[in-house]
């Protein structure tokens, strides 16, 4: 696999956002890991997903739920592959292809506006399929798993970052509170859960790797941010809105704390 740096300036990213958003990013990520994600995933767990998935050169992979095309530019520089991402914004199609051309991929990391319950591809199209911390917003993940499996080809893989719950009685006040979302609606899952959606499906789980330590130490950080920028924040965007994200992302590391909240990174095959 490449190895050189993917010599894009990510700084790109932040004209989506608003000052105050910026303040919070600066806050939330180290230097060089900022690539555009509005998630929990470092650079790092890219890495450990081209290799599980075992991503290289020749390769057309599909980025479900690409976002504004950072992930997919950082992934196709170090794997050497092809991607195809799909996003249902048009304001994170644009900028992504804007990040993709400057960063000199424009022949192989390209982005469709669409839904990823309707890809817009003929069957078999894919040698794999990548998703980012994004798929707790699609309700029907059955659905969408068999979608992805079409467009694949035989043999294909499915590699996805997702966080996942383990919800229990006396949880749904907890459960309400997080569905609504870090920015959008969530419809979570717990792994079991996961596993037998994919088998539904029509896909083979090959591998499952959790994190947990640095997960709960990016949540936190998180909802430092928030914390320590709540004012700019508020006074942006409601002060409504601000105290139910700070309280969100307090939930979030109660469930991390209890042993019923983690970031998975799962691996699977399409079942031929």
């Amino acid at each position: 696999m490449a190895s050189e740096s993917t010599g894009v300036d990510y700084s790109l990213i932040h004209k989506l956002d608003s000052p105050a958003n910026r303040l919070l990013r600066e806050f939330v990520w180290d230097q060089g890991d900022d690539l555009g994600q509005q998630s929990f995933a470092t650079p790092r767990y890219f890495d450990r997903l081209i290799d599980v998935a075992g991503l290289d050169t020749g390769m057309h992979v599909l980025d479900l739920g690409s976002g504004t095309g950072g992930p997919s530019v950082y992934i196709a520089t170090r794997s050497g592959c092809a991607i195809t991402g799909v996003e249902v914004n048009e304001v994170g199609i644009r900028y992504a292809g804007q990040l993709a051309a400057a960063s000199g991929l424009g022949d192989r990391v390209t982005f469709v506006q669409a839904d990823g319950m309707r890809l817009p591809f003929a069957d078999a199209t894919f040698d794999a399929a990548i998703s980012l911390n994004v798929l707790n917003v699609f309700a029907d993940k059955v659905a969408l798993f068999r979608e992805v499996r079409r467009v694949l080809r035989p043999g294909g893989r499915l590699a996805f970052l997702s966080g996942t719950f383990e919800f229990g009685p006396g949880d749904e006040e907890t459960r309400d509170l997080l569905e609504r979302g870090y920015a959008v609606q969530q419809y979570f899952d717990s792994i079991e859960s996961y596993k037998q959606k994919l088998r539904e499906a029509g896909f083979v789980v090959d591998e499952i790797i959790e994190y947990i330590s640095d997960f709960r130490a990016k949540v936190a950080r998180w909802r430092q941010g928030w914390i320590e920028n709540r004012d700019a924040i508020a006074a942006e965007q409601g002060a409504e809105q601000t105290d139910h994200h700070i309280e969100y992302f307090g939930r979030y590391l109660a469930m991390i704390d209890a042993g019923r909240a983690s970031n998975q990174l799962v691996v699977a095959t399409r079942a031929d």
